[in-house]
């Protein structure tokens, strides 16, 4: 077996390394555990590497060889187009974390993949720590199994009513404002709304039902199997419980929020183009979707998983607790002043601060542009939805990207958001963190 850990360890650290067959046993206690047992993927794609680790060639494992080996992509597997190994792998991390403050935390061994590599390491843990306090205390989410079934019936009434919405609604073509009615500091909405390559994505609202009723988190993976949610629901024992999620899992309903936002920018496009965007449920793309074209995507992960695409160029990124199982947002590069993560923090029994993230990047074949919105909660992705609408936007992009003779310059960007929500109604909106990536727009 090959050296594990740090080549710094001190002689005293190397004898205490970890037995192979203690790092065996510890990997299949993590494929057992509920962070890996459903997600097939991450699963075998931790057994993979840690197999290659305890193998004769632990080092120089490849993009190219996942893909092929474990993934079942074909020889001819371009990583510049296709980004499926490095996002899986990032969810694998994850998991590995949060296995380690749960279910792991008393384990004298710990699985790490550093980032930049796909090379596993295990580590040995002289003690275990506990895990430590976030800056607030982040929202609990979990719900009490035994209402779980109540709640979900009363849920698909309230959503009945919207059901038939993204099928009925067809917004007619209209005539585009002459261009003196464009303002002459819009640095984005020329560029996205462009001839009739821009859709407006709305997030699958029961997907969001069935992740927090079973307090699970669906890799987009997951989403994409035929597994997905039959495996899911199989596993539920209580009988009515699960024939009200079937019932949610054959829907096609998106939030209140969503549609307000997609009317929102819907009409902001009729400025800059002939052709409105359509409206597309999540459930309804595929990968190949996101090679051409211009998207907005209106909700988090949680509700359209297509966002784990993109979430490696994105320095803040929507995470769970492993604790309360409550959302947050992580900041990857924390600056000089900036916390390392922000938690929704509840004010008073009516009011809570919570985050939304705004963030422009590029599509999969970098010849389009995806504008991301990404909320906590339906407030926070409505909110957002109001600050790229409105005039706020315009004068933090103003603000923040690089200029050339006096005139900024559009970058793809990422702002973060605290939004105060007042009763479940957003009330305000502020800029708390920025980024601005160096790499140009297509065509700039």
């Amino acid at each position: 077996m090959k050296t594990f850990g740090s080549n710094s360890d001190s002689l005293a650290a190397v004898a205490a390394m970890p037995a192979e067959g203690d790092c065996r046993a510890l990997v299949q206690r993590i494929v057992s555990s509920r962070h890996f047992s459903r997600a097939h993927q991450l699963r075998d794609i931790l057994l993979y590497l840690a197999a290659r680790a305890l193998g004769d060639s632990p080092a120089g494992v490849h993009e190219h060889e996942i893909a092929c080996t474990v993934l079942g992509r074909k020889a001819d597997f371009n990583p510049h187009e296709d980004n499926i190994v490095r996002v899986q792998v990032s969810h694998v991390r994850k998991r590995l974390d949060d296995y380690f403050t749960a279910e792991g935390l008393h384990e004298s061994v710990r699985i790490v993949i550093p980032k930049g590599g796909y090379t596993l390491l295990f580590e040995a843990r002289p003690a275990p720590l506990p895990p430590e306090p976030g800056p607030q205390k982040p929202i609990e989410t979990r719900m009490p199994f035994s209402t779980a079934a109540i709640i979900c019936l009363s849920l698909l009434v309230a959503l009945g009513a919207f059901g038939s919405y993204l099928g009925l609604r067809k917004t007619p073509a209209r005539t585009a404002s002459p261009a003196a009615h464009i303002a002459g500091d819009d640095l984005l909405w020329p560029r996205m709304f462009t001839g009739s390559n821009t859709s407006i994505v709305v997030a699958d609202t029961c997907l969001v039902m069935l992740q927090d009723i079973l307090d699970i988190d669906v890799p987009l993976s997951e989403y994409l199997s035929r597994r997905f949610p039959g495996e899911f629901l199989d596993q539920v024992p209580n009988q009515g419980l699960k024939k009200a999620l079937r019932l949610i899992s054959t829907r096609q309903y998106t939030s209140l929020a969503d549609l307000n936002s997609s009317g929102r920018l819907a009409e902001l496009s009729h400025r800059y183009s002939n052709y409105p965007p359509p409206t597309r449920y999540a459930r309804h793309m595929n990968v190949r979707d996101f090679k051409t074209g211009n998207f907005i995507l209106l909700g988090s992960r949680r509700g359209i998983p297509w966002v784990q695409l993109f979430e490696p160029q994105l320095n803040f990124s929507m995470e769970q607790d492993a604790r309360t199982r409550g959302y947050y947002f992580r900041n990857k590069t924390p600056r000089t002043g900036e916390p390392a993560a922000w938690y929704q923090e509840v004010k008073t029994d009516t009011t809570v601060d919570t985050y939304a993230d705004v963030a422009l990047v590029p599509n999969l074949s970098n010849t389009g542009h995806v504008l991301i919105l990404s909320g906590i909660g339906m407030e926070a992705s409505e909110a957002a939805g109001e600050f790229i609408a409105g005039a706020e936007l315009q004068k933090a992009l103003q603000a923040i990207l690089p200029k050339t003779a006096g005139q900024p310059q559009l970058r793809y960007f990422e702002l973060l958001l605290r939004i105060r929500a007042v009763a479940g109604a957003a009330r305000s909106s502020q800029i708390v963190a920025s980024r601005v990536f160096n790499s140009p727009l297509p065509g700039l």
